[in-house]
This record gives structure tokens, sequence and C-alpha cells, in this order.
């Protein structure tokens, strides 16, 4: 897809220079920047497990509440499937 953009004459001059240094062109570079800049920005995709070890540790699981080993957290799992009808 066709893409137009206009760079101040100072942008464009680091753009030259950052795609020299690669060897590569100015498109070529423009690509691989979107490319590199959208895996910061977006969400990575995450496992299930993955998902609970990071919220709730390794002691459970969002879709059973009652595997959970931290009574707190336990319970504010059994909250959220009172108020929302589930969690996770």
């Amino acid at each position: 897809m066709p893409l137009s953009i206009r760079l101040p004459a100072e942008d464009e001059m680091l753009l030259e220079r950052a795609a020299a240094a690669l060897r590569v062109t100015k498109s070529e570079f423009i690509r691989r920047s979107i490319a590199a800049y959208a895996r910061k920005v977006l969400p990575a995709e995450r496992a299930e497990a993955e998902i609970d070890a990071l919220y709730i540790g390794r002691g459970g699981s969002l879709r059973r509440p009652e595997t959970v080993s931290d009574p707190l957290k336990r319970a504010v799992l059994e909250r959220l499937r009172e108020k929302h009808g589930h969690a996770g």
C-alpha cells in the first residue's frame, strides 16, 4: 500500500543518515521502524497460564478461583465472578 508523508528537513536528513548507516533504502528503514515500534506498542498475546502467573502468581487459575492458594486473591476472584459472571 503506497503511503506518502511529509517530513521536516531535520527528520529527512536523520532518515537518510540512519538508512545509509544500515545500508538499506529509506523505505526499508521506515518499514522496519514501523514494525519495531508497533511490537512495542501493541500488547503481546499471552497464553492463559502466563496471564494467570502475571496477575495472581503461580498458585492458581483465574478460571478456577478455588485453586488460588492466597485467600485474599481468591476472595477477589470470587467477587469478580459474582459481579461479572466470570473472571478470565
